[in-house]
C-alpha cells in the first residue's frame, strides 16, 4: 500500500510507522520476492520473507516491519541506469550484468547498466577516479566498450575470472586499454577478464597499450585476449613502464604477423618489469605470417614461463641494448605458414638470459641465432643461452642449434651451455672467441 502522509527520514538501523518521516514512501507488508524493474535482467535483490520500504528518493529499507536497516538507493522514479547498494547486493547486481564502481569517498558502491551507455567500464573509470579512486567491478557476461578503456591512478579493473566476465572493444580502431595520460598512471591493476578485440579480417587496434608519459608500479593478474590483428601488449618508442608485473597472459587467435610482436617493447628505457606466464595461441589468418611472440627493443623483461602453439614463429627476438631473462621457453607450433629463421634470436649488445629452450613441434632453422643489430650497429654480446630439449619426432632444426651469425665482442663473450658441434659459425669474421660453449668447458669460437 502507498501512505502519503509526511515523515522524517529513518534513524540508521530502525524505522517505527508511528514516527513521522518527511518523505512519502511505499510499505510493502507482505512476505515478497523483490525484482529488478528490468524483466530481461531478472535481478533478485531479496528473496521471499523479507518486507521492504522504499522512500519517493529512492533509499530502500530492509526489515521485518519494526526495525529496519538501509538497503541501498535506487533511481527516484525506481528506474534509472545507476543504482547505489550495499553488502551483498554488489554480488548479485555482477551476476546480473551491471558494472559496478567502488570508490573510497562513494558512501555505496555504484552501478552502471552497459544496456545505457557505450563506454561502461570508462564511466565507472571516470566515477571512481573523481571520488578518490578505487574499483571498478566487471559483471558476468559480456560488457561491450567502444574504447578505448583510460585507466587513472589508484584504480583497478577487476572480473569474475577470464571465462566469466568479458569486455568486448566494439570500434575496430580503438585500442583496447590505454596508458596514455599526460601525468602518466600509478598503481593500477586488472585482473580476472577476457579483453576481447573485433576479430573480423581487418587490422585493429592493440590490446593493452603505453603510448605516453610512463605507467609505474602496474599490477595485472589473470588475462586473456582474444580477437586482436595486432600486438596485444605494446610499449610505444619514448614511453617507459617500470615495476610493472603480469602474472598470468593468454592469447588466442590474434594476429601480429604485420607486427614486431604480440608483446612489443619498442622503448629503449624501462627497467623491472616482469611475466610470471605468457601462452600464446596466435593465428595467421588475417596477414598470412607466422606472429612473432616477444619483441623488445630496450628496457629490462623478465618472463619466467613463455608457452606457444598456433603460428608462433620466432619466440624471441631481441635487438639493440634491452635486457632479458626468460625461464622455459615452451615452442610448440601447429599451423605455420614458414618456418622461422631461428626460434630465439638475440642480436645486438643487450644482455639476454635463457634457461632452457623445449621443442615439441615446428620446423625452425637454428634454435637459437646471435646475431648482428643494424639499429645500433652492433654484434652479439653478453647472450646466455641454456640447453636446447628436442621432444619428439615433430620437432625439426633443420641446421644446428646455435648459429653465431656476426662476430661479437670477446670482451663480453656470450655462452652456451651445450657442446662445440652445436655451433655454426655463419659470418665471415673468423674465431674471435666471443662464444663459448661450456661443453668442453669454455671451448672459443
Amino acid at each position: 500500500m502507498t501512505d502519503n502522509h509526511q515523515y522524517e527520514t529513518p534513524a540508521a538501523g530502525t524505522l517505527d510507522w508511528d514516527e513521522p518521516l518527511n518523505r512519502n514512501f511505499e510499505r510493502i507488508d507482505t512476505d515478497v520476492e523483490i525484482r529488478d524493474v528490468d524483466a530481461n535482467r531478472s535481478n533478485y535483490v531479496a528473496k521471499a520473507g523479507a518486507k521492504f520500504l522504499a522512500t519517493d528518493t529512492g533509499d530502500v529499507y530492509i526489515g521485518d516491519g519494526g526495525s529496519w536497516s538501509q538497503l541501498g538507493t535506487i533511481g527516484a522514479d525506481g528506474t534509472g541506469d545507476t543504482t547505489t547498494v550495499e553488502g551483498a547486493g554488489v554480488e548479485s547486481l555482477l551476476l546480473d550484468g551491471f558494472v559496478v564502481a567502488i570508490g573510497r569517498s562513494l558512501a555505496a558502491p555504484q552501478t552502471i547498466d552497459p544496456a545505457g551507455t557505450d563506454t561502461p567500464i570508462q564511466d565507472a573509470l571516470d566515477l571512481v577516479a573523481a571520488n578518490g579512486g578505487g574499483e571498478v567491478r566487471l559483471p558476468a557476461g559480456v560488457v561491450e566498450e567502444t574504447g578505448p578503456i583510460r585507466p587513472y591512478a589508484e584504480t583497478q579493473i577487476l572480473g569474475l575470472g577470464v571465462e566469466i566476465s568479458k569486455v568486448a572493444i566494439t570500434d575496430r580502431t580503438a585500442d583496447g586499454i590505454l596508458f596514455d595520460r599526460d601525468a602518466g598512471v600509478d598503481r593500477v591493476k586488472l585482473d580476472g577478464f577476457a579483453l576481447n578485440g573485433p576479430a573480423g579480417t581487418q587490422p585493429t587496434g592493440v590490446a593493452i597499450r603505453h603510448a605516453n608519459r610512463d605507467t609505474q608500479d602496474l599490477q595485472v593478474g589473470r588475462l586473456l585476449f582474444w580477437g586482436w590483428n595486432n600486438a596485444v601488449y605494446r610499449v610505444d618508442e619514448g614511453v617507459g613502464p617500470f615495476q610493472c608485473r603480469h602474472d598470468q597472459l593468454t592469447i588466442y587467435e590474434c594476429d601480429a604477423g604485420d607486427q614486431d610482436g604480440l608483446f612489443e617493447f619498442r622503448s629503449w628505457y624501462g627497467p623491472a618489469n616482469w611475466f610470471g606466464t605468457i601462452a600464446a595461441y596466435p593465428s595467421a589468418t588475417v596477414s598470412g605470417q607466422n606472429t612473432t611472440v616477444f619483441f623488445s627493443r630496450g628496457g629490462t623483461q623478465t618472463v619466467d614461463y613463455l608457452t606457444m602453439g598456433g603460428s608462433a614463429g620466432v619466440a624471441v627476438h631481441q635487438t639493440w641494448d634491452s635486457m632479458l631473462e626468460f625461464g622455459n621457453v615452451h615452442w610448440e607450433p601447429t599451423t605455420n605458414p614458414t618456418s622461422p629463421p631461428a626460434i630465439v634470436r638475440l642480436l645486438g649488445h643487450g644482455t639476454a638470459v635463457v634457461d632452457t629452450v623445449k621443442h615439441v613441434t615446428g620446423t625452425a632453422g637454428y634454435v637459437y641465432e646471435l646475431g648482428y643489430d643494424s639499429y645500433n650497429g652492433r654484434g652479439p654480446a653478453r647472450k646466455v643461452l641454456g640447453p636446447y630439449i628436442e621432444l619428439g619426432a615433430a620437432a625439426d632444426v633443420t641446421s644446428n642449434v646455435v648459429n653465431l651469425s656476426a662476430a661479437g665482442d670477446p670482451s663480453a663473450p656470450s655462452l652456451y651451455h651445450g657442446a662445440p658441434e652445436d655451433v655454426s659459425v655463419t659470418h665471415s669474421d673468423g674465431n674471435t672467441g666471443c662464444l663459448r660453449a661450456l661443453g668442453t668447458a669454455g671451448t672459443g669460437f
